[in-house]
């Protein structure tokens, strides 16, 4: 059985210092082989694709569309006042179950 000293000193401050050691040494060494190109310094750079670019583009409209679609419920007000309004309880009910369907696929 082996037992550990969980009490021993731990020297992890020599580990991360060779580390930087070694990150420094790499960014020296590409420091030289890029001066013979004196170029502006590169950035990180990101691209998207068309298909994020259109649901950047879409997210956007949606969310400067109105909440409430006035014209529709002043439509539907309308409808209603002048009796033409009818509720087709089957197609309510098939849309629940669709929704209720989708739940469970």
């Amino acid at each position: 059985m082996k037992v550990y000293d969980y009490n021993a000193k731990l020297d992890y401050g020599s580990t991360l210092n060779k580390g930087k050691r070694a990150e420094q040494a790499g960014r020296e060494k590409a420091g030289r082989e890029q001066t013979s190109v004196e170029a502006e310094p590169q950035g990180d750079r990101v691209s998207f694709s068309d298909e994020g670019r259109l649901r950047t583009e879409a997210y956007k409209e949606a969310m400067n569309a109105p909440e409430v679609r006035k014209d529709k419920v002043a439509e539907i007000k309308a409808r209603i006042a002048s009796g033409e309004y009818e509720i087709d309880s089957k197609k309510i009910a098939e849309g629940l179950l669709r929704d209720d369907l989708d739940l469970f696929i």
